[in-house]
């Protein structure tokens, strides 16, 4: 378990008197984005003002039971039988892209006097009446329209591209405050809407790793979808001719091909429970990740758990990874270029309380502080 000398420091508190209304994309687990909901839910209001959530699909079973009941509005539309997402399994609703955008607009929001969009696609969508204080958190900007070779959805979606990029420059207008997640983020955001933002890095749960745990020598960790751009098969076959251990853990549309050409030395595990996941953390002596990526939540958690990472030099890994001091950043994401990075983390000695203390700033005390430091300005008096 975690040192008992880490215990988290009670949050900052804005203590939001106003009504308020949170709405996020959709809910298909507990992933980075909804752990950001669930923070702002739990962190910023005060005693007996609870905010509402609205979203386009919530697959409750998957939540905390006090997040799943603050979803007050779903679509009907994803509620369809075989469209609605049952468990872990997908569900069809991912297919009614071209009907979020109006979802979102129609969404009566006149009672809140303040609304927060949670966006990395279509929740930037609403239209909170003019007196509101209106907020965006932005994820990214949608990444399978502005930059569709990055998500497969992006070659089944081209047709709507040019109608999807004019709906999302129209909506970042609305916001009184734009939030970013990340610098990589806070530049697109820049780049794409003309807009300024403030960067507020996501929360994570450091305090769930334990940075003194016994690290096994040689055995390195990857967790991340099976998709092209987290770059799994070259993660892979950067250790067929290495001396060390890797486990890859995830699931994903790659996961036959990668399977085909696994190395002897390479596992590869489906989704874990959280404890198994943890403990995998805590015993690996490097972590991987070298996907651009618009944040990188398990960069931090490696961290927490005093494991040193390697890490791609563009998106969010700039701001998580420190080259030399917290890990390796690399500029290509090729078997041998991943290969030196892996030789040299693992030829080097890492201190783990230095990891630990570099992965407490991005905790979620540490979100909630930052993020009442923005919105508490924009509030009525």
């Amino acid at each position: 378990m975690p040192q008992a000398d880490r215990e988290p420091a009670p949050p900052l508190l804005v203590g939001i008197q106003a009504r308020t209304a949170i709405v996020h994309d959709w809910f298909q687990g507990f992933h980075g984005s909804e752990r950001v909901v669930d923070a702002i839910r739990s962190g910023l209001f005060a005693p007996g003002n609870a905010p509402d959530i609205f979203t386009f699909h919530a697959a409750r079973e998957l939540l905390p039971p006090d997040l799943a009941k603050a979803v007050v509005h779903e679509s009907r539309l994803a509620a369809l039988p075989g469209v609605r997402q049952r468990g872990h399994a997908p569900g069809r609703w991912r297919m009614l892209v071209p009907a979020m955008p109006r979802y979102f607009h129609r969404l009566d929001l006149d009672d809140y006097g303040v609304v927060i969009a949670s966006s990395h696609a279509f929740a930037v969508q609403v239209r909170p009446p003019a007196e509101a204080v209106f907020v965006c958190y932005c994820h990214t900007p949608i990444r399978w329209a502005w930059h569709p070779g990055d998500d497969p959805r992006g070659a089944a979606l081209r047709p709507l591209l040019g109608w999807l990029r004019r709906l999302d420059r129209d909506a970042s207008r609305r916001p009184d405050r734009y939030i970013a997640n990340s610098r990589a983020v806070q530049e697109r955001i820049r780049r794409l809407y003309g807009r300024d933002s403030v960067v507020v890095h996501p929360p994570v749960d450091v305090h769930e790793l334990d940075p003194a745990a016994e690290k096994e020598p040689g055995h390195f960790l990857w967790v991340n979808r099976l998709v092209d751009y987290k770059r799994p098969v070259a993660v892979a076959q950067a250790f067929r001719h290495l001396p060390y251990r890797l486990t890859m853990v995830g699931i994903g549309p790659l996961e036959a091909s990668v399977r085909a050409s696994l190395p002897p030395n390479v596992t590869l595990r489906s989704w874990l429970p959280r404890d198994q996941l943890t403990a995998l953390y805590a015993r690996a002596s490097g972590y991987l990740h070298v996907g651009e990526e618009d944040f990188g939540i398990s960069m931090v958690e490696a961290l927490a758990a005093g494991t040193p990472v390697i890490g791609f030099v563009r998106g969010g890994a700039r701001d998580i990874v420190r080259d030399g001091i917290d890990g390796i950043l690399i500029d290509r994401a090729d078997p041998a270029t991943i290969g030196a990075a892996v030789e040299r983390v693992a030829s080097r000695r890492w201190e783990p309380d230095a990891l630990r203390a570099r992965a407490e700033s991005f905790s979620r005390e540490r979100f909630l502080e930052r993020l009442s430091a923005v919105i508490e300005p924009l509030l009525p008096r």
